[in-house]
């Protein structure tokens, strides 16, 4: 900051690049209130240790490795594609995506082309979404082979949850499921493994 250096403020518990200069910004923001919001070094360092953001590059425990991201716009879905590449290497990446009708679904698509090998287009239960089609459509057309067979690279669904289940069917332990897209798709798709937990 402009008046005072941090010592031993370790990374955030949030994973990605960008999220050093988040929390750079978070630190500028809380010293120019910091007449009238004091807050402690330490109070600082525990926050970033302890913060959580569902959705935003969220690996969850377990195999095969599930990552939800709320990337639904090309700059978001790039920075996806970063952390992705930064994880160390799995035999196949499946893709649970949806998105809205209204986002440049092409851009979203094109950061994540060469880390995605099936991807699993869903409808979503909002008028404003692209349909599962749409999406399918925007992958033939930026070379990606659309089989309609049980081995395809391309598949659609009616929704987050059945798109999700063909992955988890597919995925080997050492395989990665990434969903993302609108919140939409990640909420779905939290919303049934919660249904399974209990």
């Amino acid at each position: 900051g402009r008046q005072k250096r941090f010592s031993g403020v370790g990374y955030t518990a949030l994973r990605g690049a960008n999220q050093i200069l988040n929390a750079s910004a978070v630190i500028a923001g809380l010293m120019a209130l910091h007449q009238r919001l004091p807050v402690s070094a330490q109070d600082i360092r525990n926050g970033f240790a302890l913060v959580e953001l569902p959705g935003r590059f969220q690996v969850l425990p377990g195999q095969p490795t599930v990552i939800l991201d709320v990337a639904h716009n090309p700059h978001a879905a790039s920075t996806l594609g970063q952390g992705l590449d930064k994880m160390g290497y799995y035999p196949y990446t499946y893709a649970v995506f949806g998105a809205m009708a209204d986002k440049d679904i092409a851009g979203v698509i094109k950061p994540l082309l060469n880390s995605v090998d099936f991807w699993y287009c869903s409808d979503l239960p909002t008028p404003r979404a692209a349909s599962a089609k749409h999406i399918s459509d925007k992958l033939e057309e930026l070379g990606v082979a659309v089989k309609n067979g049980e081995d395809g690279g391309v598949e659609c669904f009616s929704d987050p949850a059945s798109a999700y289940q063909k992955a988890l069917s597919k995925a080997g332990e050492g395989d990665r499921i990434v969903v993302f897209g609108s919140f939409y798709t990640v909420a779905g798709v939290m919303a049934y493994r919660n249904n399974q937990a209990h």
